[in-house]
């Protein structure tokens, strides 16, 4: 994928010896991460969304941001912050689409569904800017 960087490439072919992945495997994630890339630098509206855990869906109250772009009538995150109340800080998007914890959501948001609230451009990216993993 000559659209990716090359570090970015580095990244995931590392994954895929890590998982053992057939090159087709590579190369649907290394698709995707150009997919996800194409929107996050196209010209689309961004919405930026929160949901903190009080089902128990992980640590109970983590915190879960979403930067995010309406792709075909679907909100679509392009970035995706998880911070449990213990533990690091773990950033998703195109560079890092996943690790062995979590990763970039791939399911449209859906606001009154999924019990997410709006926040500011600025909210997300004060927690994105913050030291973490991805």
């Amino acid at each position: 994928m000559a659209d990716l960087p090359a570090d970015v490439r580095d990244r995931y072919r590392q994954l895929a010896e890590a998982r053992r992945w057939p090159p087709e495997t590579e190369a649907a994630f290394l698709r995707t991460a150009a997919w996800y890339r194409a929107v996050d630098e196209g010209p689309g509206t961004r919405h930026y969304y929160e949901r903190t855990d009080e089902e128990g869906l992980a640590e109970q109250g983590t915190r879960w941001l979403w930067e995010a772009v309406i792709v075909n009538g679907a909100i679509t995150a392009v970035k995706q912050i998880e911070m449990p109340l213990h533990g690091p800080i773990r950033r998703y998007c195109w560079r890092w689409l996943e690790d062995d914890i979590n990763g970039l959501t791939d399911q449209p948001l859906v606001p009154d569904e999924d019990r997410l609230h709006p926040i500011t451009r600025e909210a997300f990216y004060q927690a994105w800017d913050k030291r973490s993993i991805g």
